[in-house]
């Protein structure tokens, strides 16, 4: 799909399993995705499956990013719609090893250009959890806005984030 200075970002194959299950079964990793809950290798799997779909219906969705220099898998990035939200939003999961190191704006600042650039989208939401500190810088630097009274409609303590299209061409 594309490339950064430090990361390659493309969609999702079936022969990632592996490296995707590995990372979604880390407690820590998946603290702040969906319920917090680990995901087993066949939720995984399905996962994939899904994600391959969304690539046919829109062009894009939950992508596989590495790093260039050693071809480790680093995580995930994307733009999705969950089924039961009425907008699109960007997520960004690591391995612990890669945490700190600024992986997730870079990742992050290039799908929100190739989303914006291949998509009719007008705006791309970020809902985050307010403990997920470090998640709250990258949004910023993201030059996503805080939106207070927006929420993700489901009851959960949800700070939300997002950025236009007009915003993200102008930063």
């Amino acid at each position: 799909m594309f490339r950064t200075e430090r990361l390659t970002v493309r969609h999702f194959q079936p022969h990632d399993l592996d490296d995707f299950a590995a990372l979604c079964a880390d407690p820590a990793v998946m603290r702040y995705v969906g319920d917090g809950s680990t995901l087993d290798r066949a939720d995984v799997a399905y996962w994939i499956e899904v994600c391959e779909r969304r690539y046919a219906e829109r062009g894009y969705g939950t992508s596989a990013v590495f790093e260039r220099s050693s071809g480790d898998f680093v995580g995930y990035c994307g733009v999705v719609r969950a089924g039961d939200r009425n907008f699109d939003e960007l997520v960004y999961v690591f391995h612990q090893r890669f945490w700190g190191g600024g992986y997730a704006t870079e990742a992050g600042r290039a799908m929100l250009g190739h989303v914006f650039e291949i998509s009719s989208l007008d705006e791309i939401a970020a809902t985050i959890d307010p403990d997920n500190h470090a998640s709250i810088r990258v949004a910023g630097k993201l030059g996503m806005v805080e939106q207070p009274g927006r929420d993700a409609g489901d009851g959960e303590p949800t700070r939300f984030y997002a950025i236009s299209r007009q915003q993200y061409a102008d930063r």
